[in-house]
């Protein structure tokens, strides 16, 4: 232990001089800054300062939770602990991680019910206070009210550009990739996120009294070409958007696919019909990979052939205008 020269006057501290040698050998055999930090007589936080300046590659505080570590906590909340009981503290010393990463870690495993964000109260409290303090402060970035001007977006979309044709950029890096495809296909599995296209007349349709969203006219037209189907009795009946198939071998990109009209034919079988007046390079993926990974599926495409063709031949039923 050596003496040093504190930042206080009449005061001194000591601290273990330890080699960037001994902090590399010792988390490359233990992978846990916590415990690397025991070993060698420094805080948690020198240590994950220290790996840092080395450029040691660190994930989250240290390293992902192992098997090990998701039975330390699914044991931990299972048995239970009151609140203020330093139980959690101690959890967090031995897998080496912090308080709020173990609780989502929690929360993802189904540990917890608890939601994460804030109560309607809360939130209306903190939504008031906000208000309140930008009445005295004014908007903190000043823009209230304001818009950017026609140089400062063009500035913005030049260095957007430029950071996505970079490829050391962050947004081009594989784990940001991965992440932000995992975001997106968690959001539609939740029903949270739906494709929205803009060249389709999107809204509610009424397809013979049933109000139904569709995102282009070409699908409520062929909607009530279904239902007219039924009357005539070629069909048993259809649904709209019900099913999504995932691709569960991609780990990247298209990963589901919802089709647009799920037909039940008379003798039992069910088709899957796709409206498509314009077919662009992720609907043609979304084929290829149903076809690929769930090829019990039948799939039948209305593209812009078709729809005309039906166009002529049902002539001017309702909804049939363009």
């Amino acid at each position: 232990m050596e003496e040093a020269p504190s930042r206080y006057a009449g005061e001194t501290v000591t601290y273990s001089k330890v080699s960037d040698k001994t902090i590399k050998e010792s988390y490359a055999r233990l992978g846990n800054i916590w415990k690397v930090a025991e070993e060698v007589g420094l805080c948690g936080q020198s240590v994950h300062e220290r790996l840092k300046k080395l450029k040691v590659a660190l994930d989250g505080n240290g390293r992902k939770l192992t098997g090990e570590d998701v039975s330390e906590i699914k044991k931990f909340y299972t048995d239970g602990f009151e609140v203020g009981d330093n139980k959690l503290n101690e959890l967090c010393k031995k897998i080496g991680h912090n308080k709020q990463y173990i609780c989502r870690a929690a929360n993802d495993l189904g540990l917890t019910n608890r939601k994460r964000g804030l109560s309607p109260q809360s939130g209306d409290k903190v939504s008031g206070n906000l208000k309140k303090w930008r009445d005295v402060n004014g908007h903190p970035r000043g823009m209230l009210g304001k818009h950017h001007s026609l140089e400062g977006k063009k500035a913005m979309s030049v260095a957007t550009k430029k950071m996505w044709a970079d490829p050391t950029s962050k947004v081009n890096a594989e784990d940001y990739r991965q992440s932000a495809s995992d975001r997106m296909s968690k959001l539609q599995q939740s029903g949270k996120m739906r494709n929205r296209y803009s060249k389709g007349r999107m809204g509610k349709y009424d397809i013979n009294g049933k109000i139904i969203f569709f995102r282009s006219l070409w699908e409520a037209n062929y909607a009530l070409y279904l239902d007219f189907l039924i009357k005539n009795k070629e069909i048993k009946k259809w649904e709209f958007e019900v099913d999504t198939f995932w691709f569960e071998q991609i780990k990247r990109g298209v990963r589901s696919y919802k089709p647009d009209f799920k037909v039940y034919n008379n003798d039992g079988t069910i088709e899957y019909h796709e409206v498509k007046g314009w077919m662009d390079a992720t609907s043609k993926t979304k084929l290829k990979r149903m076809d690929k990974y769930h090829p019990e599926i039948k799939m039948v495409l209305i593209d812009a052939s078709y729809y005309k063709d039906l166009k002529n031949k049902v002539g001017r039923m309702v909804g049939f205008y363009e």
